[in-house]
C-alpha cells in the first residue's frame, strides 16, 4: 500500500473512531440516567453496553497503530515517530481531512473524559450517600465498622 492510500486507511479510521468515541459517550450518558433513574437494570445494561464500545474502542487503537507504522515505513522512519498532527502538517493541503477528523476526535474524547469524570463523582456521592445511611442504620461510629460487618437482629423481639 502506498503512502497516500494509508493516509486515506487514516481518515476512514479516525471517522469510525469518532463514532467509536460517540458510542462510549453515549453509554456514560445512559449509565448517568440509570444512576439518576435509580435504576439497576437499566445500569446492568448500560454497564455491559460499555463493555462492547470498549474492546471496540481498543481494536480500533490496534488498527491505528498498525496504519502509523505502515506509513513510517513508508517514509522511512521510526515506527514511533508519527501523530496524527505530524502527518497532517507533513502533507500539508492534502492532509486538512485527516486534521479535520484529528480535531473532532480529540473533541469526542474530551468529552468522553470530562463526562467520565462526572460519572465516577456521582457514583462516588453515591456510595458515600450510602455508607453514611448504613453507617446510621447499624449504629457505627466509623464508615470503616459498616464496610467490616453488621449486626444480627433478632426478628421477633
Amino acid at each position: 500500500m502506498n503512502a497516500r492510500s494509508l493516509v486515506n486507511h487514516l481518515v476512514d479510521y479516525l471517522r469510525r473512531e469518532v463514532e467509536a468515541q460517540r458510542a462510549v459517550l453515549a453509554c456514560i450518558e445512559r449509565q448517568e440516567e440509570s444512576i439518576a433513574k435509580n435504576d439497576p437494570a437499566g445500569l446492568e445494561e448500560a454497564l455491559e453496553e460499555a463493555g462492547h464500545c470498549a474492546a471496540a474502542v481498543e481494536g480500533l487503537g490496534k488498527r491505528r497503530n498498525q496504519l502509523l507504522a505502515e506509513l513510517a515505513g513508508q517514509w522511512d522512519l521510526a515506527e514511533g515517530a508519527l501523530t496524527l498532527g505530524g502527518i497532517a502538517r507533513r502533507l500539508g493541503t492534502a492532509g486538512a481531512e485527516l486534521e479535520a477528523r484529528r480535531r473532532e476526535l480529540r473533541l469526542v474524547v474530551a468529552q468522553v473524559v470530562k463526562r467520565n469524570r462526572r460519572l465516577s463523582a456521582l457514583i462516588g456521592m453515591h456510595q458515600r450517600i450510602h455508607t453514611d445511611l448504613l453507617q446510621v442504620l447499624v449504629g457505627a461510629e466509623r464508615p470503616e465498622d459498616v464496610e467490616s460487618g453488621g449486626h444480627l437482629v433478632d426478628a421477633e423481639a
